[in-house]
């Protein structure tokens, strides 16, 4: 046995972490099975998997998952780079920061779902409008963490590549850049999650597909099953992105270390 324990050890977090899931899905199914037992209220993992078969059959999966993934991946990509420039800007000029700040507060606090409407009417029902909502999920997380990361940079570090003559340029890039990395991932990361909604919440209005679109028209049909497909699509999604960025933080900004 003194091998297994070898085994848990070098590999604690993962054996740790796929036993929670595991034992998270049991419960669920025997909540499911013994204490419920209504398809219209909750559904368990077998029916799910079940309902998954059906639409993966039906070619529904690959359609829905494809819209998904287009809106989130354009929009997030937008927020992203317009996320990340407006931190630098609002960071570096003190100007620019005082006239884009309310503007920001504003439009970060404005419920996406109330939004929505109003972009469609403005841009159509096509995937315009769809970016646009999840390009102000994504958006916000991006800014605020770069921005705080660039002024919270630690002053004793660039008073010492100034008093050995470093330029403001080599600063910057030597200094401020890496110091705020962990920072701007984490923005990053957390700006999936309110991506993935802003995408979610595009497809309810007006919307022929899309993972969004499958969990609506499902409720609206009673196929609990169904809708919870969509719902664990969103989750193993949401994981998987968020992991490849912690993968990325860990290869880009290797001194920091990594604690969540």
């Amino acid at each position: 046995m003194g091998w297994l324990r070898q085994i848990y050890r070098a590999n604690e977090k993962k054996v740790d972490a796929v036993a929670s899931v595991i034992l998270g899905i049991v419960a669920w199914d025997i909540v499911d099975g013994l204490f419920i037992d209504n398809p219209l209220i909750l559904v368990g993992p077998s029916r799910i998997a079940e309902a998954f078969m059906n639409l993966l059959a039906r070619g529904e999966i690959a359609r829905h998952v494809y819209a998904t993934f287009v809106e989130f991946i354009l929009g997030y990509l937008v927020g992203v780079v317009i996320g990340i420039g407006l931190g630098v800007l609002m960071a570096l000029s003190r100007t620019a920061k005082d006239i884009l700040n309310p503007w920001v507060t504003i439009s970060y606090n404005a419920p996406i779902i109330l939004l929505a409407p109003l972009f469609i009417t403005a841009l159509g029902v096509g995937i315009a409008s769809k970016i646009a909502i999840v390009f102000i999920g994504a958006v916000f997380p991006v800014l605020f963490n770069t921005y705080t990361g660039i002024t919270t940079v630690d002053r004793r570090l660039v008073e010492a590549v100034r008093a050995f003559g470093g330029t403001g340029r080599q600063i910057f890039f030597k200094v401020t850049v890496p110091s705020a990395l962990p920072l701007l991932m984490t923005g990053l990361r957390l700006s999936v999650g309110r991506a993935i909604i802003g995408a979610i919440v595009s497809e309810f209005f007006g919307s022929r597909a899309g993972i969004g679109y499958l969990i609506s028209e499902a409720s609206e049909a009673f196929r609990t099953a169904d809708a919870f497909v969509g719902v664990v699509l969103l989750a193993i999604g949401g994981y998987t992105t968020f992991e490849l960025l912690k993968y990325a933080e860990r290869r880009i900004a290797p001194w920091y270390e990594y604690r969540v």
